[in-house]
Parts: structure tokens; C-alpha cells; sequence
């Protein structure tokens, strides 16, 4: 058995096929086809607002590739009864690598030039990513990761389509020989009247199969997962299975007359109505993915007429097919550009700014495509699948070895151990005028360097001892002293900001020979409210928050060892409700302060950190490394920073009783006019709102002092 030619005895019907039509080997209308994607998705990064839901385009795109890779395929059954897999992948790797090697190797100078090295690693890991072709599951990994659900949009991005794209072109042509291998066995054991079991009619069964379940598998995942759905390649698949169907149903039958024409502009304006009317709340890419794919599927089956009056006429006019033969490497740059003009800017890129940038990157895409991809296509250099695969693997290597260079260069110099740290003017001890610290920001650069504190958005310092958005389990885990041997089991609890305070609690546990226990869940305060997140699409996890608030405060009531329970939130980033049966006149504020008198009720100490300072938005170490050397660049007002919704802050200033504790830290964080992204050398936030750890143990002793 060959491995190039799995089929090499054919079935009769094998035979008959070669006097059958095959697809045509070109149709001009389908690069007025990939026009119409690539400026769908093009326009839609560049003006998102604008085109809401131009990122239908890649769907167009993916049935057009189900329909050419199954076209040749067919045509090449039909003339020598089976499929050569390693020149098919050859032909990939021409077609597609040299472009994208090129678009990846820029794009990792463009990020060591420009981008901060916040940025760096996950920049690495996703270029790194791309060129192994796996970047779609990265994103999907990341789009269910607490942790990574926040990074940076990176300069890879957008190479999740062309690693489903390769996936698919890397098991499409297995299928394929699976299903002509089984055509003689299944014609047998019909026997002579399975006239009906041709090649051809197994070949449309396979995908027609394959997608139904696929579309199935979409409509669920999507549903329960919408930000991974949007990933995965089984969710994509059956869209590829969609333009299969159509070259192998049609063959070259497509249809004309007025019906045709009826049918072609129906399908352009199931597309570019779809790009119009979808926005990044609609539920993609289950059933309303049925849309643009329907529109690609009318195109691709129709051949209209040649005037104005038919679509085919529009989409093979010189401007249309002079794009969509641009239209991979237009993709492959937009993106990097469109993230990298603004470090270079120095600002986010303007009206004029990304007319320009737009202009840049057609001259760059056509460029492209006449000295990479048409040469490497077509010429001897990559001529033999041997030199194909040599190239796949050195280019990916290359790739993979800059990447990783990268990462490292990142956190070089930088052990996190700065030399200040017993300095009085380390941390917030710069803000205290006793202390006649000469900067308040720290003199030299920060130590940790801002790529180390934001690597703790990815690589949490407590990773598993936080619940997940959903569900209402009670995540818990154990730090300090043995508790049969501690002076006291403390608690900390709340939403993630409650986390972040960790590393100070374990500083003071060290201190007074504490034994901690946390109960954390991710943007969950513990509040006998409804707590309301307006980015959640459904009210599921506020639900899931409440009830788990309500098992923590039994759990607690219950538990004898624990005597002080230290809380905290990120209280301004949600509203409040009173939940079913219980009336709270100012849910925002009572939520807590109810939480509060249960706890005291049942013999607790309670103390309760005040929300901290909000700041610009912005990433703060990714500020910082943007503006080497000027933090106060990265600063924010004061009134900015305290808005009025701080409700933990006013619940805490109202409730006065014995054994409540409240922990005002505004004097370490700000002085009378700014809040500071950077004190005594310390990076204050790890992000954009939570404190960072080296800051949070730099405050322990601030701490201490209130408690006690």
C-alpha cells in the first residue's frame, strides 16, 4: 500500500468517473468572492464599530477552501483513482508557507522593536503557536482561562483561521482516501444493486455526514461556550463540508439563467448583510453561521451571467479579482500593522492614520504576492515535496527558536529581588513624607521589570485556589502554619481582588504564626446582593455568585476554627440587586454590611479592605513599558481613581461595631492630586485594577499596623 496513493486497485465506478465532468480549474468570480471576505474581515478590524460583524468573511473563506481543495482532489481521483497526499501537502506548504513565514518573521521584529515587553511572551507563545499551525486552540484555551482572558490582542492573532485552514487540509485528503477505500467493499457487500454506492455518491455522503454533525457540535458548543466555539475546528468544520458538498454535487453544473442570477445577488446579500447586521453579541458560529455560509454556498453554485445583471459579472471585474488575488497576504498583514501602529504612533491610530495604514498594507500584500507567493508557487526552489517539507520544518523551527528568544529577552536582568526592598522608601513607604524618600515613583527602573508583574495575569502566583466564574463550588486552599499549630485561622474571601491581597496575608501569617484558609471565585464579592457584571451576556454566574455566597457565609458560621475573616472586592465594577426574597433598601451597601453582621453574629472578627484605586484603564506594567522611564505617564486623578460606586468602601465606612475592622489604604496608594501606577520601585498593579504581589506584601506591614 502506497503511502501517497492509499487506493491503487479502483473501483469500477472509479473507472466510469473519468468520463464524468470534473470542477472547473478556475472561476474568476471566487477571487471576487475572496475580495468580498478579505475586505469583510479587513474592515471589520480596522473599523469594528463600523462593520460589526465583518468577521463573518472567514466563513466565507472557509467554504470556498472545502470547495477548491475538494475540487482538485475529485479531479484528481477521477484521472488516477486516488489522491498523492504527499504532493497534495506539498502543494500546501508552497501555496501558504512562504507568505506566512514572512508575515510571522516581521511581525517578531515589529514587536521587538515597538511593542513593550509585556507583550513579549504572550506575543511568543502566539507566533510560536502559528507556526505549528495550532493557534485557534491556544485562543480557545486562553478565551476559558481566568488568567489569560485578558491579554493583549497580539500581532498572531488573527492566525487562529489558517491553523483550522491547515487542519483541515491536513485531514480532509485522509477522509477522502478513507471513504474511496471503502467504495469496493460497501459495492460488494450490496451486491449488484448498489449501482446507487459510485465513488461519487460515497464522497457526497462522507462530508454531508461529517458536517451535519459539525453543525450539530456548533450549535451546542456555542451555546454553552460562545468564546471557545469561536475556535475549535470541530465547530468550523462542517462550513468546510458545506463548499465540499457544492463542488461535488455540481461538479461544473452550476447554474445560469435568471434563476442564477436571482440566486448570486441572494448570496452577496446573505453576506455582506450578515457583516451589517451581526455584532459581537450574536451567537456565532452556530445556526447564524448558517447565514453567510448559505450566501458562499448560492455563489459558488451559480455561474449568473456575463452582464452587469448577474453577480459573476461584479465579481470578475478587474478591481474585484485583483483583490481577492491578494486577499491571503492582505489577512496575513492588516493585522500585525493594525496592532503595531499604535506603539509606533504613540497613540491609537486615528481616521487618517488607518486610511494610511490600509494603503500600506495593500501595497504590502500586493508586494507580497508578486516577489513571495507567486515565485514560491511556481518556481523550482520549493519544486519536489522533499524541499517543501525541509522548508515547512526550518521555517517552523526558526520560528520557534526567535520565539523563544524572545520570551527570554523579556525577563532578562530581572530577578525580582530588588535592592530597596528594607529601604523605608520601598513600596508605599514612599508616599510618607517622614520618610524624605527623593522620588515617590523610585529612582532607576521597577525591579521586578513590568514584564515579570505582568506575567502574573497568565501564571497566577495561587493558581487553582480560585473558582471559576461559573458554578458554585467552595475553591479552597491552605497556607502559613499547620493548624494545630497556629495562634489563629483567618479567612480571606471574596471576588478576585480578594486574591490579590493573598500575598500580604501570607506575610502577616509568617509574622504572627497564622493559619490561612481562602475561599475565592472570580468576579464574585461575597454580598447577600445580586451582584450584576454588565459584560456577562446571561445571568447564569450571577445566580451561580449568589449561591455560592450563600454556602461560604454557612461554611464560615459553621467552622469554630476560623476567628477572622478578612474580605475584599472589586466592588466598583459591578451593580447590585436585592436577590429573590430578601429586600435590601441599598442593595450596593447593605449586601456587605449584612454579610458583615452575620459573621460578627457567629463569633468572627471581620475586616474589610476598601476597594483600591481605580486606574486609566490601561494595563499598568504594559504603561509602564510603553513609557520607560516616565511612570507618571500611567497615572490617574484622584477623582478618577475613587469613583462613587466604591460600595465596599461605603459599607465599610458605615458599619460601626465591635470586632469590624476596616483597612483604608488611600494614603499608600495616592497622594492629594495622583494615584500612582508605581511606588518606591514597586509596580502597584499587576494589571489594571489588581494589586500586583510584590506590592501587596509591600503593603503588609501598613496593614499589620491598622489591625492592630
Amino acid at each position: 500500500m502506497s503511502p501517497t496513493n492509499l487506493v491503487t486497485d479502483p473501483a469500477p465506478g472509479l473507472r466510469e468517473a473519468k468520463n464524468r465532468p470534473v470542477p472547473a480549474l478556475f472561476r474568476p468570480e471566487i477571487q471576487g468572492l475572496r475580495a468580498i471576505a478579505v475586505a469583510a474581515v479587513v474592515l471589520y478590524h480596522f473599523w469594528p464599530r463600523q462593520l460589526s460583524g465583518g468577521y463573518v468573511g472567514v466563513d466565507v473563506f472557509f467554504v470556498i477552501s472545502g470547495y477548491l481543495i475538494t475540487s482538485h482532489m475529485y479531479r484528481e481521483i477521477v484521472r488516477t483513482s486516488s489522491v498523492g497526499l504527499l504532493k497534495f501537502w506539498a502543494r500546501r506548504v508552497r501555496r501558504l508557507l512562504p507568505a506566512s513565514f514572512l508575515v510571522l518573521f516581521a511581525s517578531l521584529a515589529g514587536v521587538l522593536l515597538w511593542v513593550p515587553s509585556t507583550v513579549w511572551e504572550v506575543s511568543a507563545r502566539q507566533l510560536a503557536a502559528s507556526a505549528f499551525y495550532v493557534q485557534n486552540w491556544v485562543l480557545a484555551n486562553d478565551s476559558v482561562d481566568y488568567s489569560a482572558q485578558h491579554n493583549d490582542a497580539t500581532v498572531a492573532q488573527h492566525y487562529w483561521s489558517l491553523s483550522v485552514e491547515e487542519q483541515f487540509y491536513v485531514v480532509w485528503p485522509l477522509l477522502v482516501l478513507g471513504l474511496l477505500y471503502l467504495t469496493p467493499k460497501l459495492a460488494r457487500s450490496k451486491g449488484p444493486a448498489s449501482a446507487a454506492l459510485s465513488p461519487r455518491s460515497i464522497l457526497i455522503g462522507g462530508p454531508a455526514v461529517i458536517g451535519a454533525a459539525s453543525l450539530a457540535y456548533s450549535m451546542a458548543v456555542t451555546a454553552m461556550a460562545p468564546s471557545m466555539a469561536y475556535f475549535v475546528t470541530p465547530a468550523r468544520v462542517w462550513e468546510f463540508a458545506a463548499g465540499a458538498l457544492v463542488a461535488l454535487v455540481f461538479l461544473e453544473r452550476t447554474l445560469d439563467g435568471w434563476m442564477a442570477t436571482v440566486l448570486g445577488w441572494a448570496g452577496i446579500g446573505l453576506i455582506v448583510g450578515s457583516s451589517v447586521m451581526f455584532t459581537a453579541e450574536t451567537p456565532f458560529p452556530g445556526w447564524t453561521a448558517l447565514v453567510p455560509v448559505g450566501g458562499t454556498v448560492l455563489l459558488l453554485m451559480v455561474s449568473g451571467t456575463g452582464t452587469p445583471a448577474g453577480s459573476r459579472w461584479w465579481l470578475s471585474s478587474r478591481g474585484m479579482t485583483f483583490v481577492g488575488g491578494i486577499s491571503y497576504s492582505l489577512y496575513l498583514w492588516h493585522w500585525p500593522v493594525l496592532i503595531v501602529a499604535p506603539y509606533v504612533l504613540g497613540r491609537p491610530a486615528g481616521l487618517l492614520d488607518k486610511c494610511l495604514l490600509l494603503a500600506l498594507v495593500v501595497v504590502l500584500s500586493w508586494l507580497t504576492k508578486i516577489t513571495v507567493e507567486d515565485p514560491m508557487r511556481t518556481g523550482r526552489f520549493l519544486s519536489t515535496p522533499r524541499r517543501a517539507y525541509l522548508f515547512a520544518a526550518s521555517g517552523m523551527a526558526m520560528v520557534l527558536v526567535l520565539s523563544v528568544a524572545l520570551t527570554t529577552l523579556a525577563f532578562a536582568g530581572s530577578d525580582g529581588q530588588s535592592a530597596q526592598v528594607n529601604s523605608p522608601c520601598y513600596g508605599p513607604g514612599a508616599l510618607d513624607p517622614a520618610n524624605h524618600c527623593n522620588s515617590v515613583t523610585g529612582e532607576g527602573l521597577p525591579d521586578p521589570a513590568p514584564a515579570v508583574v505582568a506575567r502574573q495575569n497568565t501564571e497566577p502566583l495561587y493558581k487553582g485556589c480560585q473558582g471559576d466564574f461559573s458554578g458554585t463550588e467552595l475553591v479552597s486552599c491552605d497556607f502559613g502554619v499547620e493548624e494545630s499549630q497556629a495562634t489563629a485561622t483567618v479567612a480571606l474571601v471574596g471576588d478576585s481582588h480578594a486574591t490579590a491581597w493573598l500575598p500580604a496575608i501570607e506575610v502577616l501569617a509568617e509574622r504572627h504564626k497564622w493559619h490561612v484558609k481562602t475561599y475565592t471565585k472570580g468576579s464574585c464579592p461575597l454580598t447577600a446582593a445580586l451582584r450584576v457584571l454588565p459584560s456577562e451576556a446571561t445571568d447564569r454566574n450571577q445566580s451561580d455568585c449568589w449561591a455560592w455566597g450563600k454556602k461560604l457565609q454557612e461554611k464560615l458560621a459553621a467552622d469554630k476554627e476560623v476567628s477572622t475573616v478578612f474580605t475584599a472586592a472589586y466592588s466598583s465594577a459591578y451593580t447590585y440587586k436585592s436577590a429573590p426574597g430578601v429586600e435590601l433598601r441599598d442593595p450596593a451597601v447593605e449586601g456587605f454590611t449584612t454579610v458583615w453582621k452575620g459573621l460578627l453574629a457567629s463569633g468572627k472578627r471581620v475586616v474589610a479592605f476598601d476597594d483600591v484605586p481605580r486606574t486609566n484603564g490601561q494595563y499598568v506594567p504594559t504603561c509602564l513599558a510603553a513609557n520607560n522611564g516616565d511612570p507618571l505617564a500611567c497615572a490617574t486623578t484622584v477623582d478618577k481613581a475613587f469613583p462613587k460606586g466604591t460600595a465596599i468602601t461605603h459599607a465599610a465606612a458605615s458599619l460601626k461595631a465591635p470586632g469590624f475592622t476596616r483597612i483604608p489604604l488611600r494614603s499608600e496608594f495616592c497622594d492629594a492630586k495622583l494615584c500612582y501606577p508605581q511606588l518606591g520601585a514597586v509596580i502597584v498593579y499587576r494589571d489594571y485594577s489588581h494589586i500586583s504581589a510584590e506590592y501587596s506584601r509591600a503593603l503588609a506591614p501598613f496593614v499589620d499596623r491598622q489591625l492592630s
